[in-house]
Parts: C-alpha cells; structure tokens; sequence
C-alpha cells in the first residue's frame, strides 16, 4: 500500500499535467486541479501517518527504470538545447552540451551500472516533511493559479489562450518535485532536479515578452550552472568512492562509520554548490528576481514548495556528511552573509514582489546557514523554517497577485489604505506578514533556535542578529502602509474573492495560524524524528508548552509560546470591546497653517511660498544602490564559494 503512495505521488500530477493541456475547457481544469489537489495532499498526510519506508520501482514493461531515466535525461538535454538554439543563447547551449558530455561517459564510458542501486526510493522522515510541504502547499497555489491565469489573460489578451499549457507546467512541477525528495539515488534525483529547471524556464517564460524570455534564459543557464556541478559530483562520485556511491544513504552511512574522504567531500561540495544555484543564493539571486515578470503562481510555486525549496533540500539533506568540516564552517558563513545582505536589499524596495523575492532568498540563506552550523539544533531550526516559511510565503505571493489584479500596482506605496479598499485580502497579508516575523509564529520560533545554535560561531550570530532586525524593519514597513487610515471613507466596501481565492488563501492563513498555535507539537513529532534520524538527539526539545534547545552535553535556552498566545488573545478581546473612531472623522495630516487653500488640501507652502504637493511614503534608502551593492556583495560571495570548494581540495 505505502509504495502505491509514492506512484500516485509522482504520476497523478503527470497525468493531471497532461489532462489540464488536452482539456481546452477552463471547467474541466477546474476538476482536474481540484481533485488533483485534494488526493495529493491526501497522500501526503498518508505518508506521515505510515511513516518511513524503502521503495523499489521495478520497472515498465520489462524495462528497466534506469534506462528509463537515461532516455529521458539525454530527452530532457536535447530540448533545453533545442531551447538555446531557439533563442540564440550560448550560455544555455555550452552549459548543455558540457552536461551531455558528462553523461555520456558515466553512461557509456564508464558503463552506467553506477546507477543500479537499491532501493532507489527513500521516504524518511525528511522526505515526508518535504511532501507535505509540496503537495499540501503547492496544490493550494495551482488551485490559485486555475482562477488566476483566466484573470491575467483578460488583462493581457492574447490571440490563442495559453492557459491549458500554464497549467500542465505549474502542476507536473509538482510530480519532479515529489521524486526529488523521494529519491535515493543521486542519478535520479539528478533528472529530476532538471525537470525542475526545464518547468521553471517554461513558467518565467509564459507571457512570451522580450523581458519574460530573457529573465526565463537567464533562469535556465544559471541552473544549468548548477546542473553541470551535479553531473560533475555524480561522475567523481563514481570514479572516488567505492560501493553504492550513488546512494544518498550508503554515503551518510560510510561518513558516519568510516570518516569523510577528501573525494566525498569534495563531490558533496559540488551538489552544495548546485543547491546554492537552485535556492538563488548569492551570487546566483538575479535568477530568482527576474522571474517576478511570471504570474503570481509561478512565483508562489518557485518561492514556496518548489524550485528553490529543492536547493535547500539538498544542502540539509548532505549535512551530516560534512559535519565537523571546514565546509561546514563556510556553508554557514554564506548562508548568513545572504541572509543579511538581501535583507539589507529588501529594505530598499517598493516593489511588493521583489521585497517577497529579496526576502525569500535571505531566508533560505539562514537555512542554509542553520545546515552549516551543522548541530542538531540548527538543523531542527532550518527544518522548523522550511516548513513555516513555506506557508507564509506561498501566502504572501497569492495575496500580491490578489492586490495586483485588482489596483493594477504591486508598489507598496499604491497599497496605502488598502485596509479601506480590500479589507478581507488586506487581513490575510496582514495575517502572512505577522506570521514571518513576530511571535508566537513558527518563523520566530525557527529564527530563535538558529541564533542560539549560533552561539560558537561570533560571525554567524553577528549577521543573523543584523538581518533579523532589518527583516522586522521591511514588514514593518509594508504592514503599515496596508493599515493607515484615509480621510474620506466612511464604509470599507464589499470585497468579492472568487472561490479559489478563497480556499487558497483562506487554505494557507488558516495553515499559518494553525502552524504557529501547533508550534510546539509540530517541532516535537514532525521535526523531531527526522533530525534524530540523522543526529545522536532531537535538539530541540518540548516540555509543557516550552521549546527548549539541547545539546550533547546541556540545554540551550528556552522559547515558551502560551504566555504570548494569552496576550495577544487578551489584545484581541480588548481590540474587540473598545469603541472605534468613526471613519468619517479621519482627516489629513495638520500641516501647521501653510496650507494653500481649505483644510482639505493637500499642497502646502514652503521656501519662497512654492506650493508643493504633500508626499507621504516610506522610507526606502535610496543611498543604497541595488545595482552597485549587489555587483559588490556578488563579488564577496563569489571568493567565499571558491574557498568553499577549494578547502575540499586541500
């Protein structure tokens, strides 16, 4: 029974990919995506309740599934050849065929039979916390993106709909996902990852724009960058290791009882280095920031359960191989320099997407550093925050569509008073941006335990302190913006959300809340057993409501979430039963008698009776210019990911 729950896993969402593209009825996609939808999170909510298991693949129609997957490699790099070609990019070409090269001599040359390995599929504890994020999450926002992709071709009409293609991209990114998380084999995970690149490219390219195809060529070389590093590790594996070399738990299990040679170590630098390339880590995060020109869907889906969610993966999933290692070291030193530095550039935008962008890449930089820290309470903080980033973010993304569709701006500046125009989405944002930064939510709790593992590493601690307060500072921003009053309105109008929006939505605020007030129990029976999985003990601890941090030799501190709970439910009863202003008695900021004309107005006097225009907005630190501050912070990550690979070497 348990291996028919990873078969339906990875072929539903193929089969339903394929439905949505044949069906040229918006209906029809309706229900494919809906009972997609519910049976996927289904699933993954059945793997959770059965725990880990092995799973071997036998194969179709006598055919074994490693030739399978080498067919469909060579397939997969033909077409993304066939797409360099097309769009005269030498980068994507020479990046390809170098990837071709690679796999024709592990599969001919040296024979392939590498990749014959048992059992190809793993689904540990890990793995299930990853399923549930991608099939509970990611279903919720192809249900978003049904709705919204009609939407966006009503604003952006085009000769022949596009929506039955959008929707096979969007949804069979949900089938690679899966079996990236499940696989064992580095060979297979490998052609999944691809699959990843490919969708990603098919997404970021959709409207067919000048600025869509170059973002989308620019998304695909990058990771390509990323994929030949994979192909490198996968044949040096192969070459350096003796036995099962491309099996993930044959080479967790040999550091773990034998010591981490320079070979396996240098070959894991490499597939962290691809995962720095996935996840948009500096200096790869322009990849990421230009494929905010895709509908809002596509950046939910690579933001939150997908794309970037799989670089990530692969850093936590290799962790315990390079634990106690000058790479470690380094792996956390990168991560927390991305953290703080695209924290510092979120700071600077007024553009609602590239303030979601700027701070989804910082905070898998602090996953990623949590993997450096490499104990095990910095690995229980960065699983904690895949899974509560995840939800909040996805959230975010659909709520920014929302708003966009309906006052045609994502600039946080035109959101000023939104609370009066679309009071209902106006709470949601609300509710996505408490939950990423403020307690009790789970996003504090992971932040909270990623500092107090940082605790021996001075520099580490520094930078995660920094970029903490800078995040406050840029949701602070947005969420007041969103909530000021205006003058004038006295009644917020009726907000309609078509049903998708509201489950969707709805799906994913209710998640938020239910994560943080679940905190406790969820750290204790999801997070736990997956880091005990790996580590001597859970490190993170729960005791009467408490999280208590613990290490082998003593406890770390201590996050108790019921008292904060109490206050805000006694803020919100006070919040309820206080008198409120009438709105109509909200008028314009006094301006000390210069105005030129009525109360009413809004110009003013000023040097030599000019009349000017009053201007209230956020500050953004104009000083800091994104384009010579990210040439600057490239450059510096740059040298780190070359002494990253090169103490490997040495």
């Amino acid at each position: 029974m348990s291996e028919h729950l990873v078969a339906i896993a990875i072929w539903l969402p193929v089969i339903a990919a394929l439905l949505c593209y044949w069906g040229r009825s918006y209906k029809a996609r309706n229900v494919i995506v809906f009972l997609t939808g519910i049976v996927l999170a289904v699933v993954s909510v059945e793997l959770f309740i059965v725990g880990p298991f092995d799973y071997q693949p036998t194969g179709i129609f006598g055919i074994p599934w490693n030739e399978i997957i080498t067919a469909a490699d060579f397939g997969l790099m033909a077409l993304i050849l066939y797409i360099g070609f097309k769009y005269r990019n030498s980068l994507i070409m020479v990046l390809t065929l170098i990837q071709v090269v690679l796999l024709v001599y592990f599969d001919f040359v040296m024979g392939g039979g590498h990749a014959e390995i048992s059992p190809n599929f793993v689904i540990d504890n890990l793995a299930i916390i990853m399923s549930l994020i991608i099939n509970i999450v990611g279903s919720l926002i192809c249900i978003y993106g049904v709705r919204y992709i009609a939407e966006h071709e009503e604003h952006h009409p085009v000769p022949k709909s596009r929506q039955p293609r959008f929707m096979f991209w969007l949804v069979i990114f949900l089938a690679a996902m899966n079996g990236l998380v499940f696989s064992n084999n580095l060979y297979w995970l490998y052609f999944f990852w691809e699959v990843t690149t490919l969708c990603s490219f098919q997404l970021i390219s959709h409207d067919l724009t000048e600025i869509a195809i170059k973002n989308a060529c620019r998304a695909l070389w990058m990771n390509m960058v990323g994929g030949v590093a994979f192909a490198a590790a996968i044949v040096y594996l192969c070459t350096a290791v003796s036995g099962d070399a491309l099996s993930i738990r044959y080479l967790l299990q040999t550091a773990s009882n034998s010591g981490v040679t320079s070979a396996l170590l240098f070959s894991v630098a490499l597939l962290v280095f691809a995962g720095f390339t996935k996840s948009a880590q500096l200096p790869f995060q322009s990849w990421l920031l230009g494929a905010m020109v895709a509908p809002t869907p596509v950046s939910a889906l690579l933001h939150s359960s997908t794309m970037v969610k799989a670089g990530v993966y692969l850093v936590v999933r290799m962790a315990p191989i390079y634990q106690g290692t000058y790479l470690s070291d380094l792996i956390a030193v990168a991560g927390a320099f991305t953290f703080l530095a695209t924290s510092v550039l979120a700071c600077t935008q007024s553009n609602a997407k590239r303030v979601l962008a700027y701070s989804t890449i910082a905070n898998l930089g602090l996953i990623i550093a949590c993997a450096g820290i490499n104990t095990p309470m910095a690995i229980s903080a960065a699983m904690a925050l895949m899974i509560f980033h995840a939800v909040s973010k996805g959230l975010l993304f659909l709520c920014t569509g929302t708003i966009e569709l309906n006052i045609g701006s994502r600039d946080i500046e035109d959101m000023e008073g939104l609370i009066d125009r679309m009071p209902v989405t106006t709470k949601i944002v609300a509710i996505g941006v408490v939950s990423m930064f403020l307690p009790p939510f789970g996003m504090l709790i992971g932040k909270w335990a990623s500092l107090e593992a940082a605790v021996n590493l001075p520099l580490v601690a520094l930078m995660f302190v920094m970029a903490s307060a800078v995040t406050a500072l840029f949701w602070i921003k947005w969420l007041g913006r969103l909530l000021e009053g205006r003058p004038g309105v006295t009644k917020p109008p009726a907000e309609y959300l078509a049903p998708h929006y509201i489950i969707s939505l709805g799906g994913l605020a209710l998640g938020a809340v239910v994560l943080g007030i679940f905190a406790v129990p969820i750290m204790n029976h999801v997070v736990a057993p997956a880091v005990q999985a790996s580590y001597q003990i859970t490190g993170l601890i729960t005791s009467g409501g408490s999280i208590i941090g613990q290490s082998a030799f003593k406890t770390i501190g201590s996050f108790t979430a019921w008292p904060i709970f109490a206050v805000l439910l006694a803020i919100l009863v006070i919040y309820r039963l206080i008198p409120k202003p009438d709105q109509s008695s909200v008028r314009r900021v006094y301006m000390c008698g210069v105005n030129t004309g009525e109360f009413e107005s809004s110009e003013y006097f000023t040097t030599g009776d000019t009349a000017t225009e009053l201007c209230l907005s956020n500050y953004y630190f104009t000083a800091i210019n994104e384009d010579k501050f990210s040439t600057v912070i490239n450059i510096a990550a740059i040298v780190v990911i070359l002494i990253l690979l090169g103490v490997t070497v040495l």
